[in-house]
């Protein structure tokens, strides 16, 4: 008897993940504890073992699935790399990041800045493990923000999230 409500729990839990998967706009930032848990001290992008940087770091529940966002420490490292990586982005379940579709997977970022260093554009740059881009995303400078942090995710009222680099931001959705 104790295996079929075991099995009936966990075929609940599978069924209830797959139902919350597909609701779109469902993004919650989660709590220091689960992301201090969650978080590795390094991440291997593009043939080095970089370490993460737990105070620029993120946790997402997109819908059930996880997704991370995390500044990573490049001190040390050659200036080329330096100036290709600023992050890294881990995803359980595929995302949706400024428009552009990413599956699972772990993905490295960084960003170039044109104009002028205040006002200018900020464009993100996504490259895959070994190093490939495979997108270039836009951003937007949100007027007037207070408080910039490095990284942050605000979800806004109609569950709408945006992701922070400073005060130039990208959505940041589920893929659906």
């Amino acid at each position: 008897m104790k295996r079929r409500s075991l099995a009936f729990v966990t075929i609940s839990l599978f069924v209830f993940s797959l139902l919350t998967w597909g609701q779109s706009g469902s993004v919650q930032i989660q709590p220091e504890d689960r992301l201090a848990k969650m978080l590795p001290a390094t991440v291997f992008l593009d043939n080095e073992n970089v370490p993460t940087q737990k105070r620029n770091a993120v946790l997402l529940d997109m819908g059930g699935k996880l997704a991370l966002v995390s500044l990573i420490d490049t001190s040390g490292y050659s200036s080329a790399y330096q100036q290709k990586y600023a992050g890294v982005i881990l995803t359980v379940g595929g995302l949706e990041l400024g428009g552009k579709s990413l599956p699972s997977g772990t993905y490295g970022f960084g960003e170039t800045k044109t104009g002028d260093p205040e006002t200018g554009e900020v464009t993100i740059h996504v490259y895959d493990i070994g190093g490939k881009e495979i997108a270039t995303i836009s951003t937007q400078r949100a007027a007037n923000m207070k408080g910039v942090r490095p990284v942050q995710v605000i979800v806004g009222s109609n569950g709408a999230a945006k992701l922070f680099l400073g005060p130039h931001y990208t959505s940041i959705a589920p893929l659906e």
